[in-house]
């Protein structure tokens, strides 16, 4: 009879402690556009530009950048959340001693008990918190979304880390291209200067055409005065994303090629793993799981609540008997907890996580949206860039016909020096503008990167 008792007693404790009262989860469906195939990640998709340079910095980055430290640690402290909630499943069990001479008062009761005394005592006792309603599970599998959300978000961190250092990468290459470009030009440009003071003080020209190549010479002056000001701003931010010292802010030097790599071909596809590959979408479904759960954390504080509590040890006035049989003690019982009048707190809790796992459903349909415009804009971004890139490569060699034609007719006298220097401005500004624009490209790639969740690799590739 015993025995069904217990076999009764054991298999009700497992049918309550299976229930849940949160909902069942269920991915969200949405309609989405049509893919064409398969893209895997590529983590390393930086390295196809063959620049060790840019290679080195963001490993650098990836090393010692503050923010990504920070989310390793975040990362760690929600793995220990869940490692707590996935413990208050299972039975605590304690040992416990002690050693204590006393003197009690003998006047205080019961007073004939008066004197000094020894006690010492050693047990083990056991705790237990039955989860019929799966408070704890759910619990456990909140912390467990949680978790594994943070991961997510570092791993996010991790692509907008390596996005932003190919990002400042490029436009300091740009600069310094761009430099290079405008240095050889004021070089010129001083060169025609000089040449032209010396005819102005012989009257081979007037002081009109002479003003102009001066202004034209502190133009591009103040062109080289601004990209300088670029380049120190690219450099201090680099050196904040590399995680290195304040002192560097201020005597850092990023060492950098001196032209821009070439674009790499990329995917014209829309993946059909773009939602597995994209950190924020994996975030907000594992915070829909999260919150789904705790629907049936907040649902089970109606119910009653058992815990069961045991003890035995030994308990003696001398150490020699501690261990005998007639020093034993132990103690064991059942805790009941259950609320009767709250005035609506617990309901109120209800429909506070009833209203958190709508709002995360609405965030995760946003996420997704978001995800798709971010590819989509991106490629046809490309798309763009790169027939700006050739128009652009087509302007600069026609403005640079332009130039030569203009120094021939101004040599035989049949075109004013100031078309000269409008041939030469207009060339300047387009070779600087295409630098702008093979440099855009190329930052387009770096965020197409990252929309994509982390790189891309046909499979068939």
């Amino acid at each position: 009879m015993k025995t069904k008792v217990l076999l009764a007693l054991s298999a009700s404790v497992l049918f309550f402690s299976a229930c849940s009262l949160a909902p069942e989860y269920k991915k969200p469906q949405m309609q989405l556009p049509a893919a064409q195939k398969e893209i895997n990640v590529n983590e390393e998709w930086f390295k196809t530009f063959n620049d060790q340079k840019l290679n080195l910095l963001i490993a650098e980055a990836l090393k010692n950048n503050d923010d990504l430290k920070l989310a390793v640690a975040n990362v760690q402290k929600a793995r220990a959340q869940y490692d707590i909630s996935d413990a208050d499943l299972y039975p605590q069990l304690d040992l416990s001693g002690s050693a204590l001479r006393q003197k009690r008062s003998v006047n205080a009761y019961p007073g004939f008990f008066g004197g000094l005394y020894n006690d010492f005592s050693m047990s083990a006792s056991m705790s237990y918190e039955f989860d019929f309603w799966g408070k704890n599970s759910n619990q456990r599998d909140a912390n467990l979304a949680n978790f594994l959300a943070v991961d997510a978000n570092k791993e996010s961190l991790r692509i907008s880390l390596i996005t932003d250092v190919a990002t400042y990468y490029f436009n300091l290459v740009a600069v310094e291209e761009q430099l290079k470009i405008a240095q050889e030009s004021l070089k010129n440009y001083e060169e025609s200067l000089a040449y032209r003071e010396k005819q102005y003080k012989y009257g081979v020209i007037d002081s009109l055409t002479l003003a102009q190549s001066k202004a034209e010479a502190a133009s591009v002056r103040t062109t080289i005065d601004a990209l300088n000001v670029t380049k120190v701003k690219i450099q201090s931010s680099l050196v904040i994303l590399l995680g290195r010292s304040p002192k560097e802010i201020f005597e850092g030097f990023i060492d950098t090629k001196t032209e821009l790599p070439e674009f790499v071909k990329i995917p014209t596809t829309l993946p059909t793993n773009l939602l597995q590959n994209r950190p924020d979408v994996k975030i907000a479904e594992e915070n829909l799981k999260a919150k789904t759960a705790l629907i049936g954390v907040a649902k089970a504080a109606y119910f009653p609540n058992l815990s069961i509590t045991g003890s035995y040890g030994f308990q003696s006035q001398k150490v020699s008997n501690l261990a005998n049989s007639n020093s034993q003690v132990w103690g064991i019982g059942p805790s009941l907890y259950m609320p009767l009048f709250d005035f609506g707190r617990i309901s109120a809790s209800v429909k506070v996580t009833d209203a958190e796992q709508k709002a995360a459903l609405i965030e995760y349909g946003k996420t997704v949206k978001n995800a798709y415009k971010e590819v989509f804009d991106s490629l046809q971004s490309i798309k763009a860039m790169q027939s700006k890139k050739e128009s652009m490569e087509q302007e600069v060699a026609a403005y640079d016909e332009a130039y030569r034609v203009a120094k021939k007719k101004y040599a035989i006298g049949t075109t004013s020096y100031l078309d000269v220097l409008i041939a030469q401005n207009l060339l300047l500004n387009s070779q600087l503008a295409y630098v702008t624009t093979r440099s855009e490209l190329l930052i387009e790639e770096a965020t197409l990167y990252k929309a994509l969740g982390g790189g891309w690799r046909s499979v068939k590739d």
